[in-house]
């Protein structure tokens, strides 16, 4: 297990959520990190699948792979950011690009979340 999949471990909520340059209620949203697999709570739907987390790449990358809920079968690329208990991502939903910044625009298929630690 690499040191930020490590760092991971744990329920984050998500406190910031824009997509497509829009900025959206989170509503208690969370994502859940065990081992090398997440869980995304309260956003309508519960998706799951396992993740893997680039730690040489400028900016870091990491792909989620999601097995159950609407993506399954599917595939999102992202950027991160860890920070303590702050973790920052912008991710493409499932068929997007990679982001290459922390930042999403009109059409993009980009969100951009900061999420904190739960305690």
């Amino acid at each position: 297990m690499n040191s930020n999949l490590k760092a991971l471990q744990g329920t984050w909520e998500i406190v910031t959520l824009e997509y497509d340059g829009q900025k959206m209620p989170c509503g208690g949203a969370k994502i859940v990190v065990k081992d090398a697999r997440f869980v995304s709570l309260s956003m309508g739907a519960e998706y799951e699948g396992t993740v893997s987390f680039d730690e040489s790449s400028s900016p870091k990358t990491f792909d989620m792979n999601f097995d159950k809920g609407p993506h399954k079968g599917n595939k999102s690329l992202g950027i991160y950011e860890i920070d303590g208990d702050t973790w920052k991502i912008c991710i493409g939903f499932a068929g997007k690009s990679r982001p290459t910044k922390f930042e999403t625009s009109p059409g993009s298929g980009h969100a951009l979340e900061t999420l904190r630690r739960e305690v």
